[in-house]
């Protein structure tokens, strides 16, 4: 995923994943200079990081 598609996945900026993505962990690959994200990484970094309150 791109950084665009992420940040409507996550319902977020773009600029939000830039400034954050490093800080919070959000799993990333650079691929030619650009960052770039696996739907199933992130899942389980959500998973992680924001379990649903039973």
């Amino acid at each position: 995923m791109t950084v665009n598609e992420l940040a409507d996945y996550l319902a977020v900026k773009p600029a939000w994943i830039y400034n954050n993505h490093r800080a919070l962990g959000i799993p990333s690959r650079k691929v030619g200079g650009s960052l770039r994200f696996r739907l199933s990484e992130v899942d389980r970094w959500l998973d992680r990081e924001c379990p649903v309150a039973a």
